[in-house]
This record gives structure tokens, C-alpha cells and sequence, in this order.
């Protein structure tokens, strides 16, 4: 009696050793794929016996996303600001102090601001090969190439300049410039 069903069955010819060893290896495929389910009804009846999600569960998740996005974009926006800060400082326009430099005076979120700068330098910002851009509250020159990179990160820190308008056909001063360099 010690002898298994298999093990009778093979002495009694009915069977080769082949047959035997197919179908242990398909007895431990079955055993394996029930342990280990794929799908199939074991994963369904776990979907049934889940427990419903608790409205206070989808407020707290809903909650901690909008926390997540509120610190991404603070993130972005720090890295923004360290490339906005690596451009001006690798690219600006070297500004000496002396006696002899002139304000410059522009417009900036409505209020007249104005930088002391050069002759040369003047000339440079009114003929627009020289931009003025917002680092933190520094005012510094940049070229356009520059500015415009910046305005793409942050286009509230580049300082547009009016551009000169063309006179109106009836305007009795047209003929009279005024000079853009007009001192306050």
C-alpha cells in the first residue's frame, strides 16, 4: 500500500514515466497559478470585498494633490528664478559708477523708476541694444538675445521700453522732436 497510484500504474504498464512527468509538471503549473492569481475570479471577488471609499478618505486625497501641485509650482518656480538669476549675472551689461553718469528714467509696473548709467551706455538702451531687466529688485541691462530668454521664463521681469510712435498727420508739434533724453 505504500506505493502511489502513479507508482502502480507504471508497473502495471499503463503508463510511461513521460505521461507521469507531464503531468506533475501540469499539477504544480495549477497549484502555482492559484497562488498566484492573474485576474481571473480570485481577483474579482477581492474588487467586491474592497470597502467603499470614505468621503472624508477622497477629501483628504483631494486635498494633499492640491498640496502636491501648490508645491510643484513653487518648486518651478524657484528654478525659474535661479535661471533667470544665472542668466542676468553671466550676461549683464558691466555698469561703472562715476560722476559723470546719467539717470535713466522708465516705467516699471507703474511707478518711474530710474538707473544711472553711462553716456555710452544711454545711447545703448534708447537705441534698444540694451535691455533692462528686473533681478529681485535690481535693475541691470542684458542684451535682447538675453531678454528674451528671460521673457520666456518670466516675461513680467523684462522692462519694455515705449517705442516711438510715428506723428499724426495733423499734429502742429510734429515738427519739433522731443529729445529722448530729456533730463528731470
Amino acid at each position: 500500500m505504500g506505493n502511489s497510484l502513479q507508482d502502480q500504474l507504471l508497473q502495471a504498464g499503463l503508463v510511461d514515466k513521460d505521461q507521469i512527468d507531464k503531468a506533475n509538471k501540469d499539477k504544480r503549473r495549477q497549484q502555482k497559478q492559484q497562488r498566484t492569481p492573474k485576474g481571473g475570479k480570485r481577483a474579482a471577488a477581492k474588487a467586491k470585498s474592497r470597502p467603499k471609499p470614505d468621503p472624508q478618505q477622497a477629501e483628504k486625497a483631494a486635498r494633499d494633490r492640491e498640496l502636491n501641485e501648490q508645491r510643484e509650482e513653487v518648486r518651478r518656480q524657484r528654478a525659474v528664478n535661479a535661471e533667470v538669476r544665472q542668466l542676468v549675472s553671466g550676461n549683464r551689461h558691466p555698469r561703472s559708477e562715476s560722476e559723470d553718469d546719467v539717470p535713466f528714467h522708465f516705467d516699471n509696473k507703474g511707478k518711474v523708476k530710474r538707473i544711472f548709467v553711462s553716456a555710452d551706455t544711454h545711447k545703448l538702451i534708447t537705441s534698444g541694444k540694451l535691455v533692462i531687466v528686473n533681478d529681485n529688485g535690481v535693475f541691470e541691462l542684458v542684451p535682447p538675445a538675453i531678454a528674451e530668454k528671460i521673457r520666456q521664463r518670466n516675461p513680467s521681469l523684462v522692462i519694455d521700453l515705449p517705442e516711438e510712435q510715428a506723428p499724426v498727420a495733423d499734429d502742429p508739434y510734429a515738427q519739433y522732436q522731443v529729445p529722448d533724453d530729456l533730463m528731470w
